[in-house]
This record gives structure tokens, C-alpha cells and sequence, in this order.
């Protein structure tokens, strides 16, 4: 990736560590993605029309994949116990390259999504999706934070 990245990050505070790190590897396929499940499907759906893999829901959530098994359109780059980090790739159809990745230090969680831009273009989609995006990904982050 020879661009910069576009890094949105959120802080969360959290009381229980062990109940959201279960919160994040019970995400995705049969148990949806918390926070906007029927846009995700949305998206998913319109990624499908563009030629990408579309949103795969299968069975698995996150907890029961290994590194480099997809996850909807989604995939599992990297899972670290100690200290918890998950890093996804994701799959669909975008003016570049985006990952999505969670980390628990002392009592927060910390999301943090990276957006590798594909030229000007990238930039462009990025930005103006921007408001959804922080909407979408801090309910996102908000909901995993609680544990339950």
C-alpha cells in the first residue's frame, strides 16, 4: 500500500474485559454485527451488484475462525489472546483498502478502523461517507463495549 492511510479510532470505556472480548468473537454470521445489521446487509447486497463477494452470512462468528477464513465480507487477518487485538480485512468492492481492528487496553476498547485510499477516488468515497461511517461504527463499538 503506497498511500496513506485514513485512521478513524474510538475509545470506549469498558468494565468487564473478558465479557467484550466474548462480545467481539461472538460477532458476525449467525449472531449479525450488533449495530446495523440491515445496512451492513445493504451493503452487502450492493457489493454483490459491483462484483464483489457480497454479504456471506454463514454460521461461524468471529471466535470460531482461524486467520485468513472470511467472515460475511469480512476477513480474519490476525487474532492475538495476550493482549486481545482482532484485525479484519475487509472484502467488498471500495476505492481501496480497509481494516477494521479491536483492541482491549487496561479498561477500554479500542476500535480502530484504517482506510488505505486508491487515489483521489478513495479519498472521495471515504469522506463522504464519513458521517455514516462514525455513525455506524460507533454504535458498532458502543454496543461491544457494554459485554452483554
Amino acid at each position: 500500500m503506497n498511500t496513506r492511510p485514513i485512521i478513524e479510532e474510538m475509545l470506549f470505556p469498558i468494565e468487564n474485559a473478558a465479557q467484550v472480548q466474548n462480545r467481539i468473537l461472538e460477532i458476525g454470521g449467525r449472531n449479525g454485527w450488533y449495530a446495523a445489521t440491515w445496512l451492513w446487509k445493504i451493503r452487502g447486497r450492493l457489493d454483490k451488484l459491483l462484483g464483489g463477494v457480497g454479504f456471506r452470512k454463514g454460521e461461524k462468528t468471529l471466535g470460531e475462525l482461524k486467520p485468513g477464513e472470511a467472515l460475511d465480507f469480512w476477513r480474519l487477518k490476525e487474532r492475538k489472546k495476550q493482549p486481545f487485538y482482532v484485525q479484519l480485512e475487509a472484502e467488498m468492492k471500495l476505492p481501496g483498502k480497509v481494516f477494521l481492528e479491536w483492541r482491549i487496553e487496561g479498561n477500554q476498547l479500542i476500535q480502530r478502523i484504517q482506510f488505505y485510499p486508491a487515489g483521489n477516488w478513495g479519498k472521495v468515497y471515504w469522506y463522504g461517507m464519513q458521517p455514516a461511517h462514525r455513525l455506524i461504527f460507533w454504535h458498532l463499538g458502543q454496543t461491544i463495549a457494554k459485554g452483554k
